[in-house]
């Protein structure tokens, strides 16, 4: 069997036994055949069993049989929006899918696939082994690349781009964060360094909206009012896990965030134009009056 079809078994088996909450072995021999897993082949119980464990080795999700012999995902908190595991599931899920949609390959129109993939897995290894990175990194505004010593925390994507959380040597040992598709060369030094015990990748970035970190401003409390669609499309979307809706109008509804107010969060608010407006704090509004000015001045020279 071919690893497409091992893994769109696993997708198909987390995601039928999700939307059923429980369900009996013999229901889900009877999708499994509907559904052609097998080329038609009944799903024997050692199938299954084999299934669970790989599912459980491989996205950590446990399915389980109750008293009345009905099988349930007893973790569903590994699914949770943001995990590792969704993230993988869904990805699985769509590659399958569009796998079997060749045929209108002409017709399904997809974004590039991130860039920098070809450090991806060295970043990772040295990631799990606690091994320092050295890394050439050319920056946008300088004329040369420079090399530089890592100790690698975490990666993030954020907007079809991958990014390395690591303690910088050029950086006095700081944390920095560094593009994946601006890296150069990565190599790693085989040489092991100690990972802080109380870091917690998501908890570092909780307070932030995408990847710029740094600003010697502490999360705020801001508040953002949403016009036309765009309150419908901030309920579909949210832009932060923070958001709170706090008031809803006719015209208007305003969102409540927790967050430091960084580069990235200007730009998501500014990309918005008059759908979007800073309520608080004065000072983001400000700012970004003040880019709304200068842009304004750019278009009547």
């Amino acid at each position: 069997m071919k690893n497409t079809d091992t893994f769109r078994q696993y997708t198909w088996m987390v995601d039928t036994i999700l939307r059923n909450e429980r369900i009996s072995f013999e229901r889900i021999g009877h999708l499994w055949i509907v559904n052609d897993l097998n080329e038609g082949k009944p799903l024997s119980r050692t199938t299954f069993y084999r299934l669970r464990q790989s599912i459980i080795d491989m996205f950590g999700i446990r399915i389980e049989c109750d008293k009345q012999h009905h099988y349930y995902i007893s973790n569903p908190e590994t699914l949770r929006d943001n995990s590792t595991q969704n993230w993988m599931l869904r990805t699985l899920t769509v590659s399958n899918i569009l796998l079997d949609s060749l045929s209108i390959k002409d017709q399904l129109l997809l974004e590039d696939v991130p860039a920098g993939l070809e450090h991806l897995e060295t970043i990772i290894n040295a990631i799990k082994c606690h091994h320092t990175l050295q890394m050439g990194y050319q920056k946008f505004n300088d004329s040369e690349p420079y090399t530089t010593l890592i100790e690698p925390y975490c990666l993030k994507l954020f907007h079809q781009r991958w990014y390395l959380l690591g303690k910088s040597e050029r950086k006095g040992g700081a944390m920095a964060i560094y593009a994946l598709d601006r890296m150069t060369k990565t190599t790693d030094t085989d040489a092991q360094y100690e990972l802080a015990t109380d870091f917690d990748a998501e908890a570092f970035f909780k307070n932030y909206f995408g990847v710029f970190i740094g600003e010697e401003i502490p999360a705020q409390r801001i508040v953002l009012r949403a016009y036309y669609n765009m309150p419908n499309l901030l309920r579909t979307l949210p832009l932060h896990h923070s958001q709170k809706e706090i008031c809803k109008t006719d015209t208007y509804t305003d969102f409540e965030y927790y967050l430091v107010p960084t580069f990235d969060l200007r730009q998501a608010i500014l990309k918005e134009g008059n759908e979007l407006e800073v309520i608080e704090p004065e000072s983001l509004r400000k700012t970004i009056l003040d880019e709304l000015t200068n842009a304004l001045k750019r278009y009547k020279k």
